[in-house]
């Protein structure tokens, strides 16, 4: 076994090479061994707009578990300056295509009924695309919640959200989220333990949006805090994936590390973006995976397609722009497939309750 001071320089070394792709030869056993194989419980099944799918008729094509395809930007923020989704089947249906040709097989809708996702225009898309798409429900955010939420119960908010997923054929519960650079709210902590009660009743698995994508100033322990929310009523840790924590400055990547001991899934959901830079992201990611963790490790772009954005990579910048990047920095091939094949398959398989 190398000294803590060889594996250091080897993954200093693997960095610095990024940018020229010499790291491409170089496999160093903290890559992580390989992520923890497909294997689903008999009757388990990815819930799709179009119907359930078994976990392994997905082949050997990725699986991104948090990109946008309906949300209406202008409805969550008041503002008018950003293009919401382009409803335009024929340009989202060739986005979808270019990236099934990047090699992605499936993609999670992380929109929520309260930021105007539309079920019924995510099946005209997926009858147009060979990529299957997951539709997803709950609440959002305080500042996008419906009113009546407030005077809600739990068991009430939790009533509607088991009706609205079985009237929408849900795949999972996300993105869950609280609002940007607080603490989580009384309300907001209201709704996460009725996503809770909500899951118990139905198995969907959960992930968050997590304010760690927002800005620096965000709470290190925010993501262990949601996790707490829904452990409070009795949701297991593996049906939880935490959101938006390739954006913390965790170079250490002590804090993932913390939500992962307690079994959870640890989103990696905005890899190509935001104000951390990539290669800061791939150094967390590699003290991730040193640490034992590639079977809990989820890869998306949180991506969402406007008529502005409509140049490739797109929806299959995961695949296309930092997998390469992790490649590079030495991860092995057995490893990336278990992190954007096996990972997210595990994580959305369920065993729907009769």
């Amino acid at each position: 076994m190398r000294s803590e001071t060889s594996r250091e320089w080897t993954r200093r070394k693997c960095l610095s090479l990024l940018s020229t792709g010499a790291a491409a030869s170089l496999v160093p056993s903290w890559a992580g061994g390989a992520a923890a194989p497909l294997d689903a419980p008999r009757g388990a099944v990815i819930r799709t707009v179009l119907g359930d799918v078994a976990p392994a008729s997905l082949g050997s094509a990725a699986t991104l578990f948090h990109e946008h395809l309906s949300f209406e930007w202008a409805r969550v923020t008041g503002r008018q300056d950003r293009d919401g989704p382009a409803k335009d089947l024929a340009l989202l249906s060739q986005q979808l295509d270019l990236a099934a040709a990047d090699g992605v097989g499936c993609i999670v809708d992380a929109g929520t009924t309260d930021v105007g996702r539309d079920v019924d225009f995510l099946r005209q898309i997926a009858r147009r695309t060979r990529v299957h798409i997951v539709a997803c429900g709950g609440l959002y955010m305080q500042r996008t919640y419906p009113s009546r939420v407030a005077s809600m119960t739990e068991s009430q908010i939790a009533d509607d959200l088991v009706r609205d997923a079985a009237a929408g054929g849900y795949g999972a519960f996300g993105e869950i989220g609280e609002t940007p650079n607080a603490a989580m709210s009384a309300e907001e902590r209201k709704v996460f333990r009725a996503v809770g009660r909500a899951h118990l009743r139905l198995s969907l698995p959960i992930f968050t949006h997590n304010a760690y994508g927002t800005g620096p100033n965000v709470p290190k322990d925010a993501g262990l805090r949601q996790l707490d929310a829904f452990e409070s009523v009795g949701v297991r840790p593996q049906r939880v994936a935490i959101g938006h924590t390739c954006c913390l400055n965790d170079p250490k990547a002590d804090v993932i590390k913390a939500i992962a001991k307690r079994g959870a899934f640890i989103g990696f959901d905005r890899v190509t973006g935001g104000y951390v830079p990539d290669d800061e992201k791939v150094t967390m990611a590699l003290a991730f995976l040193d640490a034992g963790y590639a079977s809990q490790l989820l890869l998306s772009s949180d991506y969402n397609f406007t008529a502005r954005s409509a140049a490739r990579p797109g929806y299959g910048s995961t695949l296309a722009m930092f997998v390469p990047k992790l490649r590079a920095a030495g991860v092995k091939d057995d490893v990336l497939h278990g992190i954007t094949v096996d990972n997210p398959r595990r994580f959305l398989a369920f065993t729907p309750f009769v």
